[in-house]
C-alpha cells in the first residue's frame, strides 16, 4: 500500500501497462515468425460444463503471470482476463491449475514453476477459487513455500507445486505434487498431510512430474504419480542427479494420512526400451531400471529414466501413458548427443499391470515437418501427454512440438512445424507445456507454449499423415516475460516515447508511443531467439534514437533508424571477443544515459554523439565507447581489467561463475558496479578511456561478512554522490537466508572512502519478506527512495538512509510477478518496471524535473586506485560456500539452453 503520510510517498497515480499486447512477430531480423505471441503457457483447464464452442470458459495459468480465464473459447477470437491480481496473493508464478471435476465453479491452481531449469520460479501456496475465478484464497503458504530445502551454502533452488489434482469422488480431498514429494488434504485444502513420499529412497529426490486421480468404481479413486527428477545435474542444482526413485506409483485415496504407494512399473512388467533405432542410444529391450533406487551411472548402470509425463484416458482408466526423458544423449542431428531428449514412450491397458513400449517415439525416430530430425535436448523443460476423451489409443504428446501418435502406431506425427513450417510464418510457436481437450471433445484441443495459447477445431482428423489446422488464441493476454528493457528519455513528457525490452523465447521488441502511452500496445520484434538485454541512446542520431538488443550466445546488435518499425535495419552480431568466456545465458550489458545534473553527459545527438558508451559482463567487464559511430563491429569492444585477464568470480560453481549485472553509475561515466553469481561485488573506476585494461577494478565483497555468500542478481550505484571516487553502491541478493544463515538479508548498501579504498557494508533489507531481490534501482530526484524488484514484484522504502528502512509493496496497477530490471529513463522522469510475465510498467518518479541538455564530457584519463580495505559492520563470520539462482528458459533453434 502507498505511504500517505511519508514526504517522498507515490503519487496516487497507477502503474501503466505497455504491453506487448501482443508482440508481433512478422517483419523481424534473425527469427522464426509465429505472427504474435505472448508469454509462456505452463497449464490449461477447460470447464467441463461448457461445452459449446464459442461459450467455452477455461482457463490459463501463465509462468509467472497469474491465472487468466475466458469464457468465449475456442477460436482466434477468445479473449482472455486476468484473475489473480488480488494484494493477498503474492506470487502469480503459476505451474497448475485444475478444476474439481464435482464443482466446475472450483478451481485450484499450483504456484511456483517445476520444469528444471535454472531460472524456475518459486511457490508460495495453493490458489483455490470457488466462484469461477471471481475471488481467490491461498491455501498452505506455510507448506508449499518457495525455497527448496537443502543443506546450507548450496546454491539457492525454488520448491514448486506442480500438480494439483481433485478426488472425482470427494471434493473434500486434493492432493499437491510438489519438488520434493506428495501432500494431500482431505478438507479442501485448509489443512495437510506431508510430505508423503511413493518410495523408501531417502536419499534420492522426490520430485512429482506426473499425478492423476481416476474414479476406478466402487466409490475408489486410484492415485497414479510419476517422480521424475531430471537426472543430470549442474552446479546450482547439485542434486538432480539423484534420480534413483524415478518411476511410476500407484495407491488407493485414504481416508486420512498419506497412501500405501506401490511401483507399477518395471523391467519385469514390460517398462523396457523397445526396437534400437539409429540416433537413439539404446539397444532392443534394454531395461530401464524404473524405480531401482540407484541413481543413474551409465547407459548400463542405475535408474535410466529422466523427467516422466503420464496421462490416464478419460474413456477408460485402465489406459495410462507415460513420456520420458533421456539422460544419455541421443546421437542424433537434433539432440547433439546432449543430455534431456526423449527415450521415449509407453501404454498399459490394465492399469499399470503390464506396459508396452510405443515404437516411433524413440526420440531419433522423430521426424519434424520436412523429414529431419525432430529430438532436442529438452525434454526435462517441454513434456506433456493428453489422451483423446472418446477414443484411449489416440494421443498427443508434447516436446518443443506436438506430436500425434495412436497406441499401436510406429510414427509420432509433428503437428506443429515449430521449426519446420513451410511458407512465410509458423502456425504454432515452440517450446509446448500445455495440452487440454475440452472434455468430451475430440476435436477441440488446446495448447500452452512459450508463445501463449493456441487451440485446433478438428483434432479428431489427425493421423499419422494429417494435421490439424491450429488458430492463434493470444487476444487479451499481456504476459511476455522480460529479462531486462529500457525507455528513452524524458519518457514521461515525450512526444514519442519509446521502449525496448528482452523476452524469454519471444526475442527482443520495441515500441514507439503516440504521446503519452495509457495501455498495453502491439509492440514489434527486432531480433529473435531469446531476447535479453535491450538498451536505448537516449539522444541518438538527430533524427532517430539508436537501439541495442541482445540475445543468445552473448550476440549484441544495434540499430540506428527506424527501429521500432517492421523489418527495420538491425545490425548483424556485434558483440565482443568473448565467445569464450564463461558468461551468463543472459548477457549483461548496460549504456550510459547521461543526464544527471553535476556529472558527465553524452555528447550532442549526431554522428557521431550521442550516447555510445557501453559495458558488458563475462567474467570481466568488457566496454566500448564507439556506440555513437556510424559504423560498429566486434573491434569496437576492448576489456577493461587490468590484468585483462583477471576474473571476477569465485570460480566456485564452474561454468555458472559469471557477472549476473554490470550497470554504469548514473552520473559518472568512468564508474561502473558488478554483481556475480557466486556472491561477488566490485566497483570499477577510470572507465570510458577508450582503451584497454585501464580500468581499476576494486572487489569489495568484503569476504562476504556482511554480503551473504549468495548471488547478487541486481546492483545499482547512488546517483546523487559529489564526486565519481566515492561511490555509494547498493546489492539485491537472492536465494533464501537457509542458504547461508550467519548472513541473512537480501539488500545491502556499500559506502566506498575514497577509490573504495575502504568500505563498509550496511544490511538495508529492512522489513523485506525472505525472498530473492532481483533488481534495485535509486530514484536520483530522492535518492533515500528506492525501488526493489522481486519475486514478488516491486518494493521500496522512502528512507533507506536509516538503520533498518521500512519497505512496501507496490500495489496500484503492478501485478505480483517477478521482476529483473528497472530502468529509470535520461531526465529522471520515469520509472520502468521489466517483469517476467506480465510485460512492461511505467511510473512517474517522485520529484521529476526537465531533461537536460546533452554536454560532452571529457575522456576520463588514468588514475591510480589503492588497494582497498573492507570495514565489515558485522563480525566477520565465515559464510559457506555458495550455490545460487539463474534464470534460463529455452529459444529459437538453434539454441543453447542453460539446464
Amino acid at each position: 500500500m502507498l505511504n500517505p503520510l511519508s514526504p517522498l510517498a507515490f503519487s496516487t497515480t497507477s502503474f501503466i501497462a505497455l504491453g506487448p499486447q501482443p508482440e508481433r512477430m512478422t517483419g523481424c531480423s534473425g527469427c522464426f515468425n509465429y505472427t504474435t505471441t505472448e508469454g509462456r503457457v505452463n497449464t490449461i483447464a477447460v470447464d467441463p460444463t461448457t461445452t459449446v464452442n464459442g461459450s467455452i470458459v477455461a482457463y490459463l495459468g501463465a509462468v509467472g503471470g497469474g491465472v487468466w480465464r475466458t469464457t468465449n473459447c475456442c477460436s482466434n477470437s477468445t479473449t482472455w482476463s486476468v484473475v489473480t491480481d488480488d494484494p493477498l496473493i503474492s506470487t502469480t508464478a503459476i505451474d497448475s491449475a485444475t478444476i474439481d471435476p464435482s464443482d466446475h465453479n472450483t478451481v485450484y491452481a499450483g504456484t511456483g514453476d517445476l520444469n528444471f531449469g535454472s531460472f524456475f520460479m518459486g511457490s508460495q501456496g495453493i490458489l483455490k477459487s470457488t466462484d469461477a475465478g471471481a475471488t481467490w484464497t491461498v491455501l498452505g503458504a506455510d507448506v508449499f513455500g518457495m525455497a527448496y530445502t537443502e543443506p546450507p551454502g548450496q546454491f539457492p533452488q525454488y520448491n514448486a507445486v506442480g500438480k494439483v489434482r481433485v478426488d472425482p469422488n470427494n471434493s473434500s480431498k486434493v492432493v499437491a505434487g510438489t519438488k520434493q514429494g506428495l501432500y494431500f488434504s482431505y478438507d479442501g485444502g485448509a489443512n495437510w498431510t506431508g510430505p508423503c513420499f511413493t518410495n523408501n529412497f531417502a536419499t534420492q529426490r522426490q520430485d512429482v512430474t506426473g499425478l492423476e486421480l481416476s474414479d476406478v468404481g466402487g466409490g475408489d479413486t486410484r492415485i497414479v504419480a510419476a517422480i521424475g527428477t531430471r537426472g543430470f545435474a549442474t552446479t546450482v542444482q547439485y542434486d538432480l542427479n539423484l534420480n534413483g526413485a524415478n518411476g511410476l506409483y500407484g495407491a488407493t485415496m485414504p481416508s486420512s494420512g498419506c497412501p500405501s504407494f506401490t511401483s507399477i512399473a518395471s523391467n519385469a512388467n514390460g517398462f523396457i526400451f523397445g526396437t534400437a533405432v539409429t540416433g537413439s542410444a539404446y539397444s532392443t529391450g534394454v531395461s530401464m531400471n524404473t524405480g531401482s533406487g540407484s541413481p543413474f551411472v551409465n547407459i548400463s548402470t542405475g535408474n535410466q529414466l529422466g523427467r516422466i509425463d503420464i496421462a490416464v484416458a478419460p474413456s477408460s482408466a485402465d489406459y495410462i501413458y507415460a513420456q520420458v526423458q533421456s539422460i544419455v544423449g541421443n546421437n542424433n542431428g537434433g539432440c547433439g548427443s546432449a543430455p534431456g531428449c526423449q527415450i521415449g514412450a509407453w501404454a498399459t491397458t490394465d492399469g499399470g499391470g503390464s506396459w508396452s513400449f510405443m515404437q516411433g517415439s524413440q526420440g531419433g525416430a522423430l521426424r519434424n515437418c520436412t523429414g529431419g530430425q525432430g529430438d532436442y535436448p529438452q525434454n526435462w523443460y517441454d513434456q506433456g501427454v493428453v489422451v483423446d476423451p472418446n477414443n484411449p489409443d489416440r494421443v498427443f504428446f508434447d516436446t518443443f512440438e506436438v506430436w500425434f501418435a495412436t497406441r499401436t502406431g510406429t510414427v509420432w506425427n509433428d503437428t506443429t512445424c515449430g521449426y519446420s513450417y513451410s511458407g512465410a510464418a509458423g502456425p504454432v510457436h515452440v517450446d509446448q507445456h500445455a495440452l487440454a481437450f475440452v472434455p468430451g471433445s475430440s476435436s477441440i484441443l488446446l495448447i500452452g507454449n512459450d508463445g501463449g495459447a493456441h487451440g485446433t477445431a478438428n483434432a479428431n482428423i489427425v493421423d499419422q499423415n494429417t494435421d490439424p489446422t491450429w488458430f492463434n488464441m493470444d487476444t487479451g493476454l499481456n504476459t511476455i516475460e522480460f529479462y531486462s528493457g529500457d525507455i528513452s528519455g524524458n519518457f514521461l513528457n515525450a512526444a514519442s516515447p519509446q521502449a525496448s525490452g528482452g523476452a524469454q523465447d519471444n526475442g527482443s521488441s520495441s515500441v514507439t508511443f503516440a504521446g503519452a502511452p495509457s495501455g498495453p500496445v502491439l509492440w514489434q520484434l527486432g531480433v529473435g531467439g531469446d531476447g535479453f538485454y535491450s538498451r536505448i541512446d537516449p539522444v541518438g542520431t538527430g533524427s532517430s534514437l539508436r537501439f541495442w538488443q541482445g540475445n543468445n550466445s552473448g550476440m549484441v546488435h544495434r540499430c540506428v533508424s527506424n527501429c521500432t518499425n517492421q523489418n527495420a535495419p538491425w545490425s548483424g552480431n556485434v558483440q565482443g571477443s568473448w565467445g569464450g568466456d564463461t558468461q551468463s545465458f543472459v548477457l549483461p550489458y548496460d549504456l550510459f544515459h547521461g543526464g544527471i545534473p553535476g556529472g558527465d553527459d553524452c555528447p550532442a545527438a549526431g554522428v557521431p554523439g550521442g550516447c555510445g558508451n557501453l559495458v558488458a559482463g563475462t567474467t570481466r567487464v568488457w566496454e566500448t565507447t564507439h556506440g555513437g559511430n556510424a559504423s560498429f563491429s566486434s573491434s569496437d569492444w576492448y576489456i577493461t581489467n587490468n590484468p585483462t585477464t583477471q576474473n571476477m568470480t569465485k570460480q566456485t560453481l564452474g561454468n555458472r561463475s559469471f557477472i549476473n549485472q554490470v550497470k554504469y553509475s548514473p552520473k559518472y561515466q568512468s564508474v561502473a558496479i558488478v554483481g556475480t553469481n557466486d556472491g561477488n561485488a566490485w566497483i570499477g573506476f577510470n572507465l570510458g578511456t577508450g582503451t584497454q585494461a585501464q580500468a581499476t577494478w576494486v572487489n569489495v565483497t568484503g569476504n562476504n561478512t556482511v554480503l551473504p555468500n549468495r548471488p547478487v542478481m541486481g546492483i545499482a550505484l547512488d546517483p546523487s554522490m559529489p564526486a565519481a571516487n566515492l561511490p555509494v553502491g547498493y546489492a539485491a541478493v537472492g536465494g533464501f537466508n537457509a542458504n547461508t544463515p550467519p548472513t541473512p538479508g537480501h539488500v545491502f548498501q556499500v559506502t566506498c572512502a575514497a577509490n573504495c579504498g575502504t568500505f563498509t557494508w550496511a544490511d538495508k533489507t529492512g522489513d523485506l519478506p525472505d525472498i530473492p531481490v532481483d533488481s534495485i534501482i535509486v530514484n536520483p530526484n530522492q535518492p533515500q527512495q528506492v525501488f526493489a524488484g522481486t519475486d514478488w514484484g516491486v518494493y521500496y522504502t522512502d528512507d533507506i538512509t536509516v538503520a533498518s528502512p521500512t519497505w512496501q509493496r507496490f500495489e496500484n496497477g503492478l501485478p505480483h510477478a517477478m521482476v529483473w530490471d528497472m530502468q529509470i529513463d535520461r531526465g529522471s522522469t520515469t520509472l520502468s518496471v521489466w517483469t517476467r510475465s506480465r510485460g512492461a510498467y511505467v511510473y512517474p518518479l517522485p520529484g521529476a524535473g526537465p531533461t537536460p541538455t546533452p554536454t560532452p564530457t571529457p575522456t576520463a584519463t588514468p588514475t591510480v586506485t589503492p588497494t582497498p580495505t573492507s570495514t565489515p559492520t558485522a563480525t566477520p563470520t565465515p559464510t559457506a560456500t555458495p550455490r545460487a539462482t539463474p534464470r534460463p528458459r529455452p529459444t529459437p533453434h538453434p539454441r543453447p539452453t542453460p539446464p
